[in-house]
């Protein structure tokens, strides 16, 4: 099956794991709309897939834990490529701390953005893939099912993050 002309949302795309996705897409010759916080990063990203040729690029800087900002992520990439074929919620972060030491915040942010937002997104792109029967991609983590000391509320997100996959 080609990817050819798909297009795919990736989440988390200024660094790491969503930057190598963005990359790899590009190659297959997916269109892509990719978003993170960091706009400078963001734009490294955008120019190294540019590079590749084949793909278009639309770039949405936006953070996942904002409500706003996600609604402009769907509705800005369908309203640009006229479908969405494929969400990777790619996003997410750690934050270090035990029961003893993690705060409440430190707990929230965590959760908002590598559960909230992941639920936020699919809900909104859901009738969009639904119309093309496309597919959503969950980037979780070993943490997930195996819990690493000093990293609790990661590792809570990533087993919630695997169950709402399932």
């Amino acid at each position: 099956m080609s990817l050819a002309g798909k297009v795919a949302i990736i989440t988390g795309a200024s660094s790491g794991i969503g930057a190598a996705t963005a990359i790899h897409l590009a190659k297959l010759g997916v269109n892509l709309a990719i978003t993170g916080r960091n706009i400078q990063n963001l734009e490294k990203t955008e120019e190294r897939c540019r590079a590749i040729g084949g793909a278009e690029v639309f770039v949405i800087q936006g953070d996942v834990s904002n409500e706003t900002d996600c609604k402009n992520i769907i509705d800005s990439t369908v309203k640009h490529f006229k479908k969405l074929d494929i969400l990777v919620n790619n996003a997410g972060i750690l934050e270090m701390g035990s029961i003893e030491n993690t705060s409440l915040e430190q707990y929230d942010r965590v959760m908002n953005t590598n559960v909230r937002a992941v639920y936020n997104l699919t809900m909104l792109a859901v009738p969009h893939l639904e119309a093309t029967k496309g597919n959503i991609v969950n980037v979780s983590s070993v943490n997930g099912i195996r819990s690493f000391p000093g990293v609790l509320a990661y590792n809570i997100s990533k087993a919630a993050l695997d169950q709402l996959t399932r």
